[in-house]
């Protein structure tokens, strides 16, 4: 690996950090922002919001944290192994769990129901199919990268 690639690892492992720091802030402060964001007339959606927020938070953690394990690896040079495969899939679950709870919280946000705001559905929607197609590009590297590595473990036990 050469440096700036190193280099390029480690900023992002800062950046992973940073994440890991606004998440855990984000946790004690989505109430309160909430409330001077929106109002205290709207705590319909703030409840929702807040159900969809903490709902999700797990699986932010655990996608962090499988984060921080595979740039680690990386740093190591350890990059086709079967640990970063699990973990780049560990990373696709966690994305697909989100669009779920983004869209299990869109539907039962549709005006029909009328117990928050019309744009609020649209909006789990959104973040949805945003994690949607993540988890798909995701599911596409983690089908090249455990190809590789099993290339790689070929070629190892190769003469």
């Amino acid at each position: 690996m050469n440096y700036n690639s190193q280099k390029s690892t480690k900023l992002t492992l800062a950046l992973t950090f940073i994440f890991c720091a606004l998440l855990g802030v984000l946790m004690f402060a989505a109430y309160p922002f909430l409330i001077w964001f929106l109002g205290r007339q709207r705590m319909a959606d703030i409840k929702v919001l807040l159900c969809a927020f903490y709902s999700c938070c797990p699986a932010a953690w655990i996608a962090l944290l499988s984060i921080i394990k595979l740039l680690k690896n990386i740093m190591k040079e350890e990059i086709f192994t079967y640990a970063n495969v699990r973990s780049m899939r560990i990373l696709s679950w966690c994305c697909a769990f989100v669009a779920t709870v983004g869209l299990v919280f869109g539907l039962l946000s549709l005006p029909v129901f009328r117990f928050v705001s019309g744009l609020l559905y649209l909006t789990f929607f959104i973040i949805s199919l945003c994690a949607a197609f993540i988890m798909l590009l995701l599911r596409v590297l983690i089908n090249v990268m455990a190809r590789a590595t099993e290339i790689k473990n070929e070629n190892e036990l190769t003469i």
